[in-house]
């Protein structure tokens, strides 16, 4: 069952703030509309004086994310509670976040587990209201806020929504090619999940789920450079499972034959969906590098996962 409630401001396609990095608080305008920005102290005194109102819980997981902690936090800083899972940060990050008041940490196992293992930690704290996953470089605008604290104070029958996500990727709101897509990333405690050891996942939901109009800001890769570490990093991960003969990676599927033709052919059809069929072409330069990239990790998951196949033959 899909449904709607609230509605999207004017929206503003122009680039953050030139003086601020995209994941600054004061980068206030983006495709998907204003961050919110207002104070903590004056929601939470309008929602208390609500006696029906419903909490609401913040999730997110860390792995050496200090320089976004600060302006993520000043855009969350509106819920009722922030759970963070450190998973073995070394610059800095878990002791920052020990310092704030308003934080709730969590230590995971050190190491660069499935985000989705992680989220589950923050998941079993919260047992009443509604829960946010917000990674730290996604950012809530005031559309998405002024939907959610409506909804915190409706009776509302949804279990979970999908909220629109907008990304910036090298330099550019991209538009096209796959990627103005929605995130199954609100819903009510106790009743939504991720599937153990899934890379790319999406949370599973108990009930109706509904659709909110208001985005999130993603600022996601801001550098090749980046794009590669993270992809180096998830094909890894999903490499191992693939191995076994499960579901999963970025194709959401089993892995593939051992076959040059069928590693080819996926990679291109991983161009030719995103840059042709989804018209990433209309993104320019941006959305061409990013359809190539992104083919370049189909066959760079089905290498590696060959490659943990022959190491457990030997």
């Amino acid at each position: 069952m899909i449904s709607s409630i609230g509605g999207s401001g004017p929206v503003d396609d122009g680039p953050p703030d030139p003086q601020h990095l995209p994941v600054s608080p004061r980068s206030v305008s983006g495709e998907g509309g204003r961050l919110s920005l207002r104070s903590t102290s004056s929601t939470v005194s309008s929602r208390e004086s609500h006696a029906t109102s419903a909490k609401l819980s913040v999730v997110a997981a860390v792995l050496n994310e200090k320089e976004n902690l600060e302006p993520w936090l000043q855009n969350v800083g509106w819920a009722d509670r922030i759970v963070v899972i450190d998973h073995g940060s070394e610059d800095g990050s878990r002791q920052w976040l020990e310092q704030h008041p308003q934080v709730e940490l969590i230590d995971a196992p050190r190491g660069e587990g499935l985000i989705e293992d992680i989220r589950r930690l923050g998941l079993d704290q919260i047992s009443e209201g509604w829960i946010l996953v917000l990674d730290l470089d996604e950012r809530v605008t005031d559309e998405l806020r002024q939907e959610i604290e409506q909804l915190l104070e409706s009776d509302r029958h949804e279990s979970g929504f999908r909220i629109p996500f907008r990304h910036y990727l090298l330099g550019s709101w991209l538009r096209y090619g796959g990627w103005n897509d929605q995130h199954l990333r609100l819903f009510r405690a106790g009743l939504g999940d991720y599937i153990p050891g899934l890379i790319h996942s999406e949370a599973t939901v108990e009930g109706a789920i509904g659709e909110l109009s208001g985005s999130v800001l993603h600022f996601a890769h801001p550098t090749i450079h980046d794009f590669l570490a993270r992809m180096n990093r998830y094909t890894s991960q999903s490499a191992e499972s693939l191995a076994r003969g499960e579901v999963g990676g970025l194709r959401k599927r089993a892995m593939l034959r051992q076959s040059r033709w069928s590693w080819f052919r996926a990679s291109a059809s991983m161009f030719w969906v995103r840059y042709i069929k989804d018209r990433g072409f209309r993104d320019g330069m941006p959305g061409f590098v990013v359809a190539v990239l992104l083919s370049a990790y189909i066959f760079i998951e089905q290498a590696k996962a060959w490659e943990v196949r022959l190491e457990k033959e030997a």
